[in-house]
């Protein structure tokens, strides 16, 4: 409904536009000048009435010019217009619906109306407009017609913002595009590895005892990491700008896996000694994840899963890369895609110190309180950051 009153307004400033000057050739008894027009409006639609609405512009009408050159509406055009004496009356078509009006001028003043009826979204609407006009006086200097006063203001406020309404429009568009251009480069990188063969399956990213008889030890240094952590998310077309972040985390055999990544307790994980790869079903859905690997393919829409969430780390010693994308079915052939890349160098394996910026938690910046044992002092140094 606000977009066909939004949509009427526009036609009736179109209709006031016209009607000011829609006819003034020789012989009609109107008075050249400054004109303020009065009108009041009123719309059913869906058979229900809206309260009248009531306007006064001002405008400066003469015979040279008398039809104001600020339409800007090209839906709609003035046809068969007609003059008789001092009354004029003419049509209106528009695509979206049809009007016709009537004007009677008596010098300084007249007095008319207009009617219309028109379509939008599917809703029928109807208008009737009340028309009135009154000579004010001579023109401002140096006008010969168009809009005066406040009316003129309010019309050059409107084209600056229409103005600046068209340069954000631009600005937002040409950010998409940059976003998407960028977007799209981040996904096709952010690659989840493929199941190492002969993993052993477990649950969740911290290794059992059977999978640690039968694979052995994972191909990872333990100790401090710094890692580069890189996310972006699609819906649809639209992209959301590529982030990144930096920090520095613990690793070991009993934690490998960053907590960026979401490896969750529930997800269906194989564990090799140079990857660890998972899959994980939500709401109906499926979840993977893995380090290196190939970006997730699109999921039919007729095979759509609520959430399909894929992840996985490939190891290499003193370093590791690693993705994680997760695909949620909206409906409506709708897909939201969030990507996670995420990159790791060993750069120690002491404690990492507190007020550095690094989290003293297992798995996210601190380290096993059995290697604090080792040596306390310098332990507690460390913790304190002397």
């Amino acid at each position: 409904m606000k977009k066909i009153v939004t949509h009427a307004v526009a036609l009736f400033v179109l209709v006031l536009l016209c009607a000011a000057g829609a006819a003034y050739p020789a012989g009609v008894d109107m008075k050249e000048g400054d004109w303020e027009i009065s009108s009041e409006t009123s719309m059913t639609m869906e058979g229900m009435s809206m309260p009248p609405m009531a306007n006064k512009s001002t405008y400066c009408l003469t015979r040279e010019d008398p039809v104001p050159k600020s339409e800007k509406d090209k839906d709609c055009r003035i046809v068969d217009q007609k003059v008789r004496g001092n009354k004029v009356s003419w049509r209106m078509e528009c695509k979206k619906g049809e009007g016709e009006g009537e004007i009677s001028y008596h010098g300084t003043t007249y007095d008319g109306f207009f009617k219309m009826k028109m379509v939008e979204d599917g809703q029928a609407m109807a208008m009737n407009i009340k028309l009135a006009g009154k000579y004010l006086g001579p023109c401002p200097k140096g006008q010969k017609s168009g809009p005066t006063g406040a009316t003129a203001r309010q019309m050059a406020a409107g084209q600056q913002a229409a103005v600046q309404a068209q340069q954000q429009q631009a600005a937002m568009q040409a950010e998409q595009a940059a976003n998407a251009k960028k977007g799209a480069a981040f996904m096709k990188r952010a690659v989840v590895p493929e199941e190492e063969p002969g993993a052993c399956a477990q649950k969740g990213c911290s290794r059992t005892p059977e999978c640690g008889k039968k694979v052995g030890e994972l191909n990872l240094k333990p100790g401090d990491y710094e890692i580069t952590i890189e996310q972006a998310s699609r819906l649809g077309s639209t992209y959301t700008p590529v982030k990144e972040e930096r920090k520095t985390v613990h690793l070991d055999e009993e934690n490998p896996v960053p907590g960026a990544l979401s490896c969750a307790r529930s997800a269906s994980v194989k564990w090799g000694k140079e990857k660890i790869t998972w899959v994980e079903t939500l709401g109906g859905g499926e979840s993977k994840g893995g380090i290196p690997g190939i970006f997730p393919e699109v999921i039919p829409s007729a095979h759509a899963v609520a959430q399909v969430t894929r992840g996985g780390v490939s190891y290499r010693g003193d370093a590791f890369d690693g993705a994680v994308t997760s695909t949620m079915d909206l409906g409506g052939d709708q897909q939201s895609l969030n990507v996670t890349k995420i990159t790791g160098r060993w750069v120690g394996d002491g404690i990492l110190p507190t007020g550095r910026g690094y989290s003293p938690k297992k798995g996210e910046g601190g380290k096993d309180s059995k290697d604090l044992l080792k040596n306390p002092v310098k332990g507690i140094r460390n913790l304190l950051g002397y």
